[in-house]
């Protein structure tokens, strides 16, 4: 049984190797101990605690084989070695926030169709997932710029009975029957790259560090559709709504060793000028970090 779980481990710790940025470890063999190394992630076996780790990245996975069976257990990696004097930001992990659109303005559409993109905020979600850190130490290990790369997916869910379309001037919105309608939204995907400036403080005895940082985050759009669902039907369109290419956000985060609360406010409107309603998008959410 434990031999299937390890394959299958394995073939996880290969795949999930794109992530892994520690340098490949040293191979040691022996009759009592093995120890496969998969680049950096480990597959350490040893017979003698019937127990099996497999080190994906700076986590580690343990197969303990005993009497009341096979358990399995996912934590940190204790043999990652970290520099202690070298700065480390927070960027990498995932992230969940709520959406919202600041100051909008209908005034260039008729009365009859103000506040068509009103949303229902609890249903209007984002979901990133920053993939790739690279930081810089600026004074020691407490201060450093932040930079990377991420994923965003952000759902606007409308409240009212709506859809959008793309008309030849400018996006229309488009009026539907309420009965039996479950879902009208606006999904939107960016790949982001920030610059932050982050400052941090060693609390009790340096256990942990709590850290602040600023900066900016700019996005560029690679995918955006509607979707109405009435019921099983779902019906997708993909034209594009006018919708700008380019993004640039305000954020600030606040958090403590891997949690933290952030706020991001966009520079730039949702819509094109002249070619949507003036909406100017804003997120507030919490990340949870490697």
């Amino acid at each position: 049984m434990k031999q299937i779980i390890l394959s299958i481990i394995a073939i996880a710790a290969f795949t999930l190797n794109l992530t892994a940025q520690e340098t490949i470890s040293e191979i040691k063999l022996s009759n009592s101990s093995p120890d496969v190394i998969l680049n950096s992630d480990t597959v350490n076996q040893q017979k003698t605690q019937d127990t099996a780790i497999v080190r994906i990245g700076k986590k580690d996975v343990r197969v303990i084989d005993h009497d009341g069976g096979t358990e399995i257990l996912w934590g940190r990696n204790k043999h990652h070695e970290v520099d202690p004097n070298k700065f480390k930001g927070h960027w990498e992990g995932i992230e969940f926030g709520f959406n919202a659109f600041d100051k909008p303005d209908y005034s260039m559409y008729n009365a009859s169709d103000k506040d068509f993109m009103s949303l229902n905020q609890g249903k209007s979600l984002e979901i990133d997932f920053n993939f790739y850190e690279l930081n810089i130490g600026l004074c020691k290990n407490y201060i450093g710029l932040v930079s990377g790369m991420g994923l965003s997916f952000n759902n606007y869910r409308f409240e009212n009975s709506y859809t959008l379309q793309k008309g030849q001037f400018m996006t229309e919105p488009v009026s539907l029957n309420p009965d039996n309608l479950s879902k009208t939204k606006l999904a939107i995907t960016y790949l982001n790259v920030p610059l932050l400036l982050e400052f941090q403080v060693p609390v009790n005895h340096n256990e942990g560090r709590l850290f602040v940082n600023a900066g900016i985050i700019g996005g560029v759009k690679i995918g955006s559709h509607t979707k109405v669902k009435y019921g099983d039907k779902k019906d997708k369109d993909r034209s594009g709504f006018n919708l700008n290419a380019f993004k640039y956000e305000a954020t600030a985060r606040i958090g403590y060793k891997d949690i933290c609360l952030f706020a991001n406010y966009s520079l730039t409107p949702l819509f094109q000028s002249g070619k949507g309603p003036e909406l100017t998008p804003f997120t507030i959410g919490i990340s949870f970090l490697n």
